[in-house]
């Protein structure tokens, strides 16, 4: 049994120097192609990745690219009258906070939405605590509340 232990501990040792050979070799061959001279990088490459800034810029008619410099890569956008523009600070010039708060204040309530399809009125009702909540009331008197008939029916 003893002999049994010992052989498993060296074949694991064995196991693990070996893995750490291979990914070595990997991780030694992996550095040697980032270590290419500069000049076989290009200067400028398609966004391959996207972010609301490029999706943005497209949006818009322009073209999206990276630039690489020393300092890192940054997305530019290009827009159709020639005019560049790093992504980010085009994106922020025309899309303020208040943009995104108006297209969310501008939703109607799924629920209470669902409520006056089927035929009920959405209504506001306090409870004993003073919480308020939308009840969906019906002309037949009954009240059902409204998120609650929602996830029912959806």
């Amino acid at each position: 049994m003893k002999n049994l232990k010992i052989t498993v501990c060296a074949m694991m040792v064995i196991m693990s120097i070996s893995g750490m050979s291979a990914s070595f070799r990997f991780f030694k061959k992996k550095n040697n192609d980032n270590n290419k001279p500069a000049a076989t990088v290009p200067a400028l490459s398609k966004v391959t990745s996207s972010n609301p800034a490029s999706d943005y810029c497209a949006k818009q008619g322009g073209k999206s690219i990276i630039v690489k410099s020393s300092k890192g890569d940054y997305g530019v956008c290009m827009l159709k009258d020639g005019t560049a523009m790093e992504e980010w600070e085009y994106y922020r010039q025309n899309n303020t906070p208040r943009d995104a708060e108006a297209a969310v204040i501008g939703m109607p309530n799924p629920a209470s939405k669902f409520c006056v399809d089927k035929g009920g009125k959405s209504v506001t009702e306090k409870d004993k605590n003073g919480n308020e909540r939308g009840v969906c009331r019906f002309n037949n008197g009954t009240k059902v509340d409204e998120w609650d008939y929602y996830r029912e029916n959806n």
